[in-house]
């Protein structure tokens, strides 16, 4: 369970807040065979106030699976099952609350090894990820977690291995390392990406509308 704001990237380029998450997961009220969560997401950096009101819904099997559902558990299957629907283009930012669905599914979670696994993503990828992360979560200068937990789970690789690749950046003078390599800061060669940045960013949130047929 993280104790910071739960600020992340997508893997399509879209930063988000998470928040309001009200915890613990209870029956829908619809009576279907499904744990719900709701929450509320926020687009990073707009000035429209786009957000979305998320239902994370689960089934009884992947209750089961899980064993518990408790925060400190399940906080990082949450939010990254969010960032999966918004990578799938199945989210919508508005600026008006209506509740959109998110899911946990069976493709997060091995039943071979009985632990939560999301797919593994190329290095390029998750360099791209990276890169982002810091973009947008150190646009005021500050330094970002290079290795979140969250993260790691999100792309399936090692706290090594996501330190592997900010080296990587490093050397390529694209990041800065500080604090023994657990924080990162953006230098002037990545603020001079802000037009991909932005251009990753208004595609994500454009297919998110697209698909779920929002205008507002």
């Amino acid at each position: 369970m993280s104790t910071q704001p739960l600020h992340f990237v997508t893997l399509s380029g879209v930063p988000i807040a998470v928040s309001a998450l009200q915890w613990p997961f209870h029956p829908s009220a619809s009576g279907a065979d499904w744990l719900v969560l709701h929450g509320r997401v926020d687009l990073l950096g707009s000035d429209e106030g786009l957000h979305a009101e998320v239902a994370v819904g689960m089934t009884q099997t992947m209750k089961e699976a899980l064993g518990s559902l408790a925060q400190e558990h399940a906080e990082g299957l949450v939010v990254n099952s969010i960032r999966k629907t918004i990578d799938n283009g199945q989210l919508a930012f508005m600026k008006s609350g209506k509740l959109q669905p998110a899911h946990v599914t069976s493709r997060f979670y091995s039943f071979t090894a009985k632990k939560i696994q999301f797919p593994s993503q190329a290095e390029s990828v998750v360099r791209e990820l990276l890169k982002r992360r810091v973009y947008w979560l150190g646009a005021k200068g500050g330094s970002v977690e290079i290795r979140h937990p969250y993260d790691c789970q999100y792309v399936n690789y090692s706290p090594e291995q996501m330190l592997t690749l900010a080296k990587q950046l490093a050397g390529e003078g694209v990041i800065r390392l500080e604090g023994a390599g657990e924080l990162a800061a953006a230098t002037p060669l990545l603020r001079k990406e802000q037009a991909a940045m932005l251009e990753a960013m208004h595609k994500g949130v454009e297919a998110g509308k697209a698909a779920t047929k929002v205008t507002a």
